[in-house]
């Protein structure tokens, strides 16, 4: 690693000692309002030799002695070309002109197209609006940026994965996540969770965690399948694209350009906040249970012995433990345990995390040569102890122009990253659903209970210790010492391409993409933990797995850019296109630990190849696909731009009969601002009208479709004596499986107008993806459990928007606001025959389910009966009616979504916020049930539980029959944790109490920052310095949340997987917020 920062810092000081020419310097004004124009290109014409103006306008560059000619361009402004002549400063002023309102654009394969031409969806972030993000993960950086995306994390943990979907959910069984591609090679970003019990998708990494925030130069959003047409089956969630500044190639001639950055934020959980008035136990009455209604903390006896009682030989430095029940001692009665609020027991088991992270960026450029090199060191310290996340990543990008026809590019990146976690598996309220968690007994603390300050292990055998003495629970302290996962990845990726220019408009491109890395994962949990749901490893448990995933990617292509005439153009090209994906794992799984905390195979009785419960550890699966494509873009007159594009696939994943599949696609744009512009309004700078058609597809997973057979870890002796060693699986192969089809119609709206003080971009969009690929449940007798089949159909139809306005520009202060706007429906139109629901996610009783006629993912479970008027039904016990079925009581499907971005500008001086806001849309939230069911949270503090309550709704009048002939209203009163506990989720009532309405608003973002004028920074022989003061995540409210729970229902129990819609009491959402400095020099 040394060697090659040394290697890339030697090269540019070795550039940037060539002989010294005169600077020119200057300032970029607007010819409207005389105000500073940042961003604007400025050129050497005949060269590669350029920069841009910083935030004042202003820029310094490097040109010959004997002069030339400076070339000024930006995005809606009129280019101008200067004679330099003997000047050292050149000043210009630069009009609007909208006759070119556009910009170039990288869409599929890397292909470069102006804005204007586009007649698809498609989005550009750049690195400045990127810049000072305080997450590590670029993924997450992305919510709110721009409209068709949603984005849910799994927690706030450091090294939690997200969940990015674009344009909705098109697949029942089907991966969902967008494609990455990066310098214009994809790579892979998927979540090898071979724990997937363990964690349950609430630490797992996605492998965009590898990309590095500080080395963007832009990120590119192609929603449709017009827009991914030429990625075939990858592109069918669409694509991502992002371009590296190591991979972009700019910076001035002769010149070493680079930047520093430091930054350092505070990461704090939210935390629920709680009462301090009311003890563990029920009616008022004091109990060692879970619950929190018991007696009121005032001072008075409870008559029973103290929680830790049964530990009072053990430790007896603490002699409050020695409290007895009511007892009499010499004539005297002693009043037992008088229970005292512990209000920091939860608050106390977090801290306040930390990240860190340095990075450095150099480039340099000559006539036929430039060079980049990024580095940068993430060191991360999460919110509870034991979470941890640490990255280097290290890219060296070049363009070197061999011959005046010939050019070769390369990126190369290098990535290490380190994370850390205890358990965070999802829990109900009582334990954790499958290996141990810290979250699932933490929550609901009762509030007498002194969790930081009592013992919680052994300190004999160290096993565990609480005050639940039958062992039903876990200690949170002592799950937390005692249990582990990591998550160790070395990673290489790179992208190399060489093109040749056969002539000023023909050139042909070799690119090839390579991406491997190697994941070490382990868990491990000492002995002596005793679990409830998992006691089975309650004797310790190892496991540990090895995992190597290999991406190689060969891409051909033929491009063509034609001007016929002044009025016609013709941008074409063909390619071919090999990709190859290989992983390959092997793991080990032991139990039964003999020593305590030696964390080695060998130490545990039981080691076999699979889990705890039976899934095997080793495996590799490989597949590959091939495809040529085309695309072709004939403009006329700069008004009407047609594309026709189209690619065909070839995938191993299938049979020969059904590998090959064609995707066409189309699109137009027609601009009559362009072709009408005498018949256009003032107002109106410009106006577009696009239409799109796309088509995609996914061949699902390989092994489907033919028999094979697998080693088995337990060998048998047949009759005879043969020695068997393998096994046929569970799955019937189908050798007629097909892929599943997508395919999508797309209409937009683009506008600019009051010189391009509003900006409208709206679209609309309908998707369908046909034939299904579902798991069809099997006779057992046939000696098979499931095959794979084809049927069904998923159907998305919605609107996406953004707005950018400029209510305010008056000399150096400028407002700007963006809006942006998206809203989907989905429909499961049709299932396979006589299949009424199928299981996307979650639980056969409780997830998420595909209903013929209904939102794909909505959640079915158990429900509560109502009346025909809708009230709820009680029973002659005064609690609610159970029916005797399951059925949908949540759409987890967002009405719509928003996000305001609102940027104040004042010279160097800048201030932003970014407001997301979700409407609609369901959660079954256990975190927010548990701060109501169990008395703890700070809503309930003025509830006095010896008191009755009803529940609202009706009982049944019946007959004599049993016949319902009416309804009363309900009078039977019940206690208040009847009401509270006995009659939410945590209680057993039907699953459908634990339903929220999921309308969250969030304050996203918010940054101050500040860059040093020019008088400063040329005395310190620097380009620039820049301060930012940022926050993230600093707020958010649960609309219909209880107030105090701080449950965060932007957020999925299931990781990166397709459900949605639920919380089980996972890791807490954080917030961030620090200072960033970047020096550029």
């Amino acid at each position: 690693m040394r060697k090659i920062l040394l290697f890339g810092i030697l090269f540019v000081f070795v550039l940037s000692a060539w002989a010294q020419e005169r600077v020119v310097s200057g300032k970029v004004t607007s010819t409207d309002d005389g105000s500073a124009l940042p961003g604007v290109n400025v050129v050497l014409k005949g060269t590669t030799n350029g920069t841009v103006t910083d935030s004042n306008g202003s820029y310094k560059l490097t040109v010959p002695a004997g002069g030339g000619t400076l070339v000024f361009s930006f995005i809606g402004l009129q280019g101008q070309e200067v004679a330099i002549g003997d000047r050292t400063v050149v000043d210009i002023s630069m009009a609007v002109d909208v006759q070119q309102l556009t910009e170039v654009v990288v869409t599929a394969q890397g292909i470069q197209r102006e804005q204007k031409a586009l007649g698809f969806a498609q989005t550009t972030i750049s690195s400045a609006l990127l810049a000072n993000k305080p997450e590590t993960d670029i993924g997450r950086a992305l919510q709110g940026r721009t409209p068709g995306l949603q984005i849910l994390n799994s927690s706030g943990m450091a090294g939690s994965g997200s969940r990015i979907n674009i344009r909705g959910n098109s697949s029942i069984s089907g991966d969902t996540q967008p494609l990455w591609v990066v310098d214009g090679v994809p790579i892979n970003t998927s979540t090898n969770d071979v724990n997937s019990d363990f964690r349950d998708g609430q630490v797992s990494p996605t492998r965009f965690l590898d990309i590095d925030p500080n080395n963007i130069e832009s990120i590119s959003v192609l929603r449709g399948l017009s827009a991914t047409t030429l990625y075939g089956s990858q592109g069918r969630n669409g694509v991502i694209l992002v371009t590296t500044k190591t991979g972009s190639g700019k910076g001035q001639k002769n010149k070493l350009e680079g930047s520093i950055s430091q930054s350092y934020y505070v990461v704090e959980a939210f935390i629920p906040e709680y009462q301090n008035k009311w003890a563990n136990g029920f009616d008022g009455a004091y109990g060692e249970f879970f619950s929190n209604w018991g007696s009121l903390m005032n001072g008075t006896p409870t008559g029973v012995r103290h929680p830790y009682y049964e530990w009072r030989n053990t430790f007896p430095e603490f002699p409050e433990f020695q409290i007895a029940a009511n007892t009499i001692q010499q004539g005297q009665t002693l009043p037992g345990y008088i229970p005292t609020p512990a209000a920091n027991n939860v608050s106390g088991f977090f801290q306040k995390g930390n990240s860190k992270t340095t990075s450095l960026n150099l480039g340099a450029r000559s006539d036929k040569t430039s060079l980049n090199f990024a580095y940068s060191h993430l060191d991360e310290e999460g919110f509870v102890k034991y979470n941890n996340l640490k990255r280097d990543n290290f890219s060296l990008g070049g363009i070197a122009k061999l011959t005046d026809k010939l050019t070769l590019n390369g990126t190369f990146n290098f990535v290490v990253t380190d994370q850390t976690s205890p358990p965070s598996a999802a829990g109900g309220g009582s334990n954790s659903f499958g290996q141990p968690s810290i979250w699932a007994n933490l929550f609901y603390t009762p509030r007498n209970i002194d969790l930081m300050n009592w013992p919680f292990e052994n300190p004999v055998d160290f096993s565990n210790v609480y005050y639940r003495n039958g062992g039903d629970i876990a200690n949170p302290r002592w799950v937390l010492k005692n249990s582990r996962q990591t998550n160790k990845v070395n990673r290489f990726f790179s992208s190399s391409s060489l093109n040749y220019d056969l002539t000023n408009w023909l050139k042909f491109t070799y690119r090839l993409g390579y991406d491997t890395y190697s994941e070490a994962q382990s868990f491990w949990v000492n002995k002596g933990g005793l679990n409830g749901v998992t006691a089975t490893l309650s004797p310790g448990a190892y496991r540990s797995v090895n995992g190597t995933n290999t991406v190689i990617d060969h891409t051909f292509m033929t491009s063509l850019n034609k001007d016929f005439n002044e009025d016609l153009n013709l941008t074409a090209v063909v390619g071919y296109n090999y990709r190859s994906n290989a992983y390959n794992q092997n793991g080990l799984e032991s139990l039964g630990q003999v020593v305590y905390g030696f964390l080695e195979h060998r130490n545990f009785t039981t080691t076999l190849p699979r889990d705890w419960r039976g899934n095997n550890l080793n495996y590799k699966e490989h597949n590959s696909i091939a495809g040529v494509f085309v695309d072709s873009n004939l403009g006329y007159k700069n008004m009407l731009y047609v594309n026709l594009s189209a690619r065909n696939d070839w995938s191993s994943v299938l049979q020969k009969a059904n590998r090959s599949q064609f995707y066409p696609g189309a699109s137009v744009a027609f601009i009559p601002t362009a072709a009408f512009p005498d018949f256009a309004p003032n107002v109106i700078d410009f106006l577009k009208v696009r239409a799109a058609y796309g088509s995609s597809a996914n061949f699902g997973r390989p092994y489907n479709t033919k028999p094979y057979l697998f080693i088995n870890s337990q060998t048998r002796v047949d009759a005879i004596g043969n020695v068997i060693t393998s096994g046929l699986p569970n799955r019937l192969a189908n050798p007629n499986l097909g892929p599943e089809v997508l395919k999508e119609t797309e209409f937009g709206l683009e506008g600019n107008l009051f010189n391009n003080r509003i900006k409208l971009n709206v679209s609309y969009y309908n998707r369908s993806a046909d034939g299904q690929i579902i798991d069809r449940p099997m006779d057992p007798s046939t000696g098979y459990g499931v095959t794979s089949i084809n049927a069904g159909n998923i159907v998305n139809k919605g609107w996406e928007g953004s707005l950018t306005v400029t209510p305010l520009k008056v000399g150096d202060f400028t407002w700007d606001l963006t809006g942006n706007f998206t809203r989907n429906r989905s429909l499961v139109k049709s299932l396979p025959e006589g299949s009424k629901s199928i299981l996307v996610n979650g639980f056969s009783n409780l997830g998420n389910f595909a209903i013929e006629g209904k939102p794909l993912n909505v959640i079915q479970g158990t429900f509560v009966e109502r009346a025909p008027d809708g009230q709820l039904i009680i029973n002659e016990s005064g609690n609610y009616k159970q029916a005797n079925e399951i059925g949908i009581i949540a759409d987890p499907n967002p009405d719509w979504l928003g996000s305001v971005i609102s940027n104040l500008t004042w010279k160097s001086l800048s201030f932003s916020f970014q407001v997301d806001y979700v409407h609609g849309g369901q959660i079954f939230s256990y975190t927010a049930a548990t701060m109501v069911g169990r008395g703890v949270g700070k809503d309930l503090e003025n509830f006095d539980p010896t008191l009755p309550l009803v529940l609202p709704g009706v009982r049944e009048i019946t007959d004599g029959s049993g016949n319902v002939t009416g309804y009363t209203p309900n009078t039977i009163p019940l206690t208040t944790a009847g009401v509270f506990f006995g009659n939410t989720i945590i209680g057993g009532s039907p699953d459908d109490r634990g339903v929220y309405d999921a309308t969250r608003v969030r304050l996203r973002d918010v940054t101050l920052a500040y860059a040093l004028p020019a008088t400063i920074t040329s005395k310190l022989k620097v380009s620039g310095i820049n301060i930012a003061l940022t926050g993230n995540n600093m707020w958010f409210r649960a609309i219909n949340a209880p107030k105090y729970s701080k449950a965060d229902f932007d957020r999925t129990a299931f990781g990166a997987n397709n459900g949605a819609g639920f919380d089980y009491l996972g890791g807490p959402s954080a917030k961030r917020y620090g200072v960033n400095l970047k020096i550029t020099f």
